[in-house]
C-alpha cells in the first residue's frame, strides 16, 4: 500500500483498508461542522463591580496582618506582673511600677516603707513584705522558680504540684497547691509557715512535709529542721529547735529530747514521729515509747523497727495522725541543684 492513499487517498489502496472502510462507512458524519464564535465580551461594569470589592477584601486582610506582624510579641510574655505595690520597690536598682513586669534574672528589692504584689499568671500570688531582696529565677508554664535572699514573702498559689519553687539560702519550698509564708534573716537561717495545703521543705536528702498550721525552721548548711505544729507550748518549740540544730552538741540535744517528749500532745505525734531520723541512735527507744503512748503504733510496727531505723516499717504510723496527705505531682519532685 501506498501511505499516500492514508493521507489524501492517492496511490494504490490496501484490501484491508478497504474492507474497513466498508465496514465503517455507514457510521461516517455527513453534515457540516458547526461555527464557533467567540462569546461576548462582559460589560466594562460589570468586571468592576464584581472584582473591586474582592481586591479591597484581599488588602485589607493583607494591612491586618502587617499590623499584627508588626506589633507582636517577639516570644512568649515571660516573668510576674506587678499588680499592687506601695513606697518605690526596685527591679535590677531601677523602680518598679505597677503593671510592670519582673523579668526572669532580675532581682526585686523593697525598702523599709515598700512593699509589692506580684501576679504569677494564672498560678496565684506573691506578696512582697518590706526589707525584702528576691530574684526571680524562672518563669514558664512548667515552673516558677524563685531565690528568697533575705525578708518575707505570703505565697498564694494555685498551680499544680512542684511547679512553684522558692528557694532560701538554707532550704527550698515545693509548693503543693497551698497558701504559706517564709521568713529569711540576713545570715541565711529562716523559718516556713503554712496556711493552706502542704509545703515539701527541702536540702538534699533531708526533708520536711508541712501542713497547714505547722512550720518548720531552718538553717545553713544543716536545712530543715523537724516541722512542728504552731500551737505547741514554748518550753516544746525552744527545746526543739535545739534538737534540730545543735548537731556539735550531743549532749544538749538528748537533754532537750527529754524536753520535747515531756512537753508533747497528742497533736505533737505528728513532730515525733518526724524526729526519728534525726535524733541520735541512743535516744529512738525513748522516742518511740513516747510517741507510742500518745499514738499506738498500728500492727507490725514495732520498737526494734525504730531503734535499728528501719524507716520503711514506720509508715504505716503516718495515717493515724489523720492529717491526710500531700498533694503530690504526678513526675515527682523536680531535682533541684544546690
Amino acid at each position: 500500500m501506498n501511505d499516500d492513499y492514508l493521507w489524501d487517498r492517492s496511490g494504490a489502496p490496501d484490501p484491508e483498508v478497504q474492507r474497513l472502510e466498508n465496514l465503517l462507512g455507514r457510521l461516517r458524519h455527513d453534515r457540516p461542522a458547526p461555527e464557533f464564535t467567540m462569546p461576548a465580551r462582559a460589560p466594562r461594569r460589570l468586571f468592576w463591580r464584581v472584582w473591586i470589592p474582592a481586591f479591597a477584601t484581599a488588602a485589607a486582610l493583607l494591612l491586618a496582618l502587617g499590623v499584627w506582624r508588626l506589633h507582636r510579641p517577639a516570644g512568649p510574655v515571660s516573668g510576674w506582673e506587678v499588680a499592687n505595690l506601695e513606697g518605690v520597690p526596685r527591679a535590677d536598682n531601677r523602680p518598679l511600677h505597677k503593671e510592670s513586669r519582673l523579668r526572669p534574672g532580675q532581682w526585686l528589692e523593697t525598702d523599709a516603707v515598700s512593699r509589692v504584689s506580684l501576679a504569677v499568671d494564672g498560678l496565684g500570688r506573691v506578696d512582697v513584705e518590706p526589707n525584702t531582696r528576691l530574684r526571680l529565677l524562672k518563669a514558664s508554664e512548667t515552673e516558677q522558680h524563685m531565690l528568697l535572699d533575705r525578708g518575707t514573702i505570703h505565697a498564694d498559689v494555685t498551680a499544680p504540684p512542684y511547679v512553684f519553687l522558692t528557694r532560701t539560702p538554707s532550704a527550698y519550698a515545693l509548693d503543693m497547691g497551698c497558701s504559706y509564708t517564709i521568713h529569711v534573716d540576713d545570715d541565711g537561717a529562716g523559718i516556713l509557715r503554712v496556711t493552706l495545703g502542704w509545703v515539701e521543705f527541702q536540702h538534699g536528702y533531708l526533708q520536711s512535709l508541712v501542713p497547714a498550721g505547722a512550720a518548720s525552721e531552718t538553717q545553713p548548711g544543716i536545712g530543715p529542721g523537724a516541722p512542728y505544729f504552731e500551737d505547741s507550748s514554748e518550753a516544746f518549740r525552744n527545746a526543739l529547735h535545739i534538737v534540730n540544730f545543735s548537731l556539735s552538741d550531743p549532749q544538749a540535744r538528748s537533754v532537750a529530747l527529754g524536753t520535747v517528749l515531756s512537753e508533747a500532745r497528742s497533736r505533737d505525734a505528728f513532730t515525733l514521729l518526724n524526729l526519728f531520723r534525726r535524733v541520735e541512735p541512743a535516744d529512738r527507744g525513748r522516742l518511740y515509747d513516747r510517741l507510742a503512748a500518745l499514738l499506738p503504733p498500728p500492727p507490725g510496727v514495732t520498737r526494734e523497727s525504730a531503734v535499728e531505723g528501719n524507716w520503711s516499717r514506720l509508715d504505716p504510723w503516718w495515717p493515724k495522725l489523720g492529717l491526710g496527705s500531700a498533694k503530690k505531682g504526678m513526675k515527682g519532685p523536680p531535682r533541684v541543684e544546690e
